[in-house]
């Protein structure tokens, strides 16, 4: 089950990093801090930074909530574990995040990361269209900044009302894998074999490669190749956690 650890804001990672190195990976199987895709824009280009989704929280889904509240207790700065009720007796009750919440985090989390969600402008000007994570939260939204790329929702996360971000991406920005797939999912057919890209750009795996008009200077290894699309697989760190990313083969820089 998945519990929430509050920790001083900017202390999220090293927190993360010291229960990693404590706690048997037996007791708990995944340590996240959710980070979701932020669009800045410099120079008229769009570029994809990662930031906190929620800044002085992690998540921890382990069945032994008692060792991580021990574990906690000697961390010398300010942590504690949410949803933790003490009875006369000194007994310790441990309260995961409500269903709801988890729903909510399985909805717009891709291993711990939110991507940009996609909208689409009518001739009007306005936004007719919206496909990711904003998608089933749209009537929720309370600011919306196209211009900046970027929509603000109102949810009930972790026993309070939170507003939260979400990164948007356009028509008129250099094309993203997922992207492409959630705009095209409902008429589009599945893959067949005589449509399989053919990878005559001379990039493989272990390849550096990058792709400056949305992640800037950062260089990334290719770790796979999907033929049936077109895409290489590669990873970003950033807080100190690995995500995984996919890019059009066509778009990215090979470093000699």
């Amino acid at each position: 089950m998945w519990y929430v650890i509050q920790v001083k804001s900017g202390e999220e990672q090293n927190t993360k990093f010291w229960l990693e190195e404590r706690l048997d990976s037996k007791i708990y199987r995944k340590c996240v801090v959710p980070v979701y895709e932020s669009v800045r824009r410099r120079k008229d280009k769009c570029l994809i930074m990662l930031r906190r989704l929620f800044p002085g929280y992690i998540l921890i889904d382990t069945d032994e909530p008692a060792v991580v509240h021990d574990a906690l207790k000697k961390i010398p700065q300010f942590t504690s574990l949410l949803g933790v009720i003490e009875k006369n007796n000194e007994q310790k009750i441990f309260i995961p995040i409500s269903k709801d919440d988890e729903e909510f985090l399985k909805s717009i989390l891709d291993d711990g990361i939110m991507h940009v969600s996609y909208v689409h402008l009518s001739k009007a000007g306005r936004i007719d269209v919206v496909k990711g994570p904003l998608e089933k939260y749209r009537k929720y939204i309370v600011k919306m900044e196209y211009r900046h790329r970027f929509a603000t929702v109102e949810a009930d996360v972790f026993g309070k009302r939170r507003k939260i971000d979400f990164g948007l991406w356009g028509d008129t920005d250099p094309r993203l894998p997922w992207i492409e797939e959630l705009k095209s999912r409902e008429v589009t057919s599945p893959y067949k074999i005589e449509d399989m890209w053919i990878n005559d750009t001379e990039i493989h795996p272990g390849d550096k490669v990058e792709y400056p008009e949305i992640y800037g200077d950062n260089v990334f290894i290719v770790d796979h190749i999907d033929a049936s699309r077109g895409v290489i697989r590669s990873k970003i760190e950033m807080f100190g956690c690995v995500r995984n990313i996919e890019l059009y083969v066509e778009d990215v820089n090979k470093i000699s």
